[in-house]
Parts: structure tokens; sequence; C-alpha cells
């Protein structure tokens, strides 16, 4: 691809617009761009590594309690692996919705209520935040307005640890209730499954704190 056309997929490539922004990153994976600096050219700015170690993980493959956005994942997975996908999945909906109520919100990924009378949440950075270097983490109800988005965590991986966390504690206690029986009771494989995701949750902040600490960056 010459430098003129990929110009031009620069400004054609915008958030309220997936298929431009898949066209612009397959274009920049293509030109040799690692999945880092293809989100830098897309986004302006510079993601957590936190961020890519669940993309170097694979999404679908970490079986974790969280269902990941279109934007920014997809556009981080090379051609080579499959992505960009054409196709995004229905939390388009609600990425589109908040980024036309405030574009400063990256939605990352849905969060199931750990508790039934709650609901669930979006997990999102904020593009000023990143910009300053700092990976906060927002979060707010899944049908809320994007002015609810309330900070919930350092980082996006703190958010995920305590959901996690917080999801072993419910099932256990769940377990261990007399009234645990029958249809939709909780057994030992559902807890252990809840456990390797938060085993797995862990060792992703492992692996991230290792690339901060040889980068000296978020």
């Amino acid at each position: 691809m010459t430098p003129e056309a990929l110009d031009r997929l620069r400004t054609e490539a915008s958030r309220d617009d997936y298929a431009s922004m898949t066209r612009l990153a397959r274009a920049l994976h293509e030109a040799g761009l690692g999945p880092r600096e293809v989100l830098r050219e897309c986004y302006g700015v510079v993601l957590p590594h936190e961020l890519f170690v669940i993309v170097d993980g694979g999404m679908g493959r970490l079986r974790l309690w969280a269902r990941f956005t279109n934007q920014p994942w997809q556009l981080a997975i090379p051609p080579d692996r499959g992505g960009p996908a054409a196709v995004p999945t229905s939390m388009i909906d609600t990425e589109l919705r908040l980024f036309s109520e405030d574009p400063d919100l990256m939605p990352l990924f849905r969060m199931p209520a750990v508790a039934f009378d709650t609901p669930d949440q979006v997990v999102c950075y904020r593009l000023s935040a990143l910009r300053e270097g700092r990976s906060t983490a927002f979060w707010l109800p899944q049908s809320a307005p994007a002015r609810k988005a309330q900070r919930c965590g350092e980082t996006m991986l703190e958010v995920l640890h305590g959901e996690h966390f917080r999801a072993v504690r419910r099932l256990k206690e769940e377990q261990n209730d007399p009234s645990n029986w029958g249809a939709g009771s909780v057994d030992d494989e559902e807890v252990e499954e809840a456990y390797e995701a938060l085993e797995r949750v862990r060792e992703l902040q492992r692996q991230a704190a290792e690339r901060q600490g040889d980068s000296g960056t978020t």
C-alpha cells in the first residue's frame, strides 16, 4: 500500500464507523506495525500493556467473565491471526451509543453482575487519562448514559481481578447454602471454573507488570 493510500485511510477512519477503523488497522498491520503501534495510530494515544497481554492471550481463549468490545480489541489482532473481524458483535450498539454521548470514553468490556439484583457494568478507559499516562478504569451500568461513568480502579486488570474474586466468593457462598440443591444449584465444577478464571487474571496481571517493568511505561 502506498503512503498516499494509507494517509487516505487515516483521514477516512472514524470511531463511529467500525469498518473504516478495521480498514485502517488492517493496512497498518500489513505495513509492518505491531499491535501497540497500530492502536497508537488509530487512537492517538499509547494503550497500556495490560490490554496487549489480553490480546496476546486471546480474548476468547482466556475464558474470562467479560464480554469484550469490538474496538479497540479487534483492531489489535493482526490479519495472520484472523483479525480485525469484518463483522462486529452486538456490543457495537453499546460502543456507538457511549461514543456519541462522550467520545472521551473507550469501552473495553461488559462485566456480568456478581449479584442478581445489580446490572451488568461496562468498563472503559478515558482517552484523556491515557494521554496523561494513566490507565484508570471507569464503569457504568450497561444501559446508563455516559455521564454516569465513575472511576472503579487504577487499571482494567484490577477491576477484572476484583470482579472475578467476588464471583468466586459468591459461588462458594451459594454452594455452602443449605438450599443449594436441585436444578440451578452451584456444583464443584462451576466453582473450579471460577477459580481458574481468577488465576488467569492474576497471571495477566503478572505479565502486564513484567512488561511495564521492562519498558518503564504504562
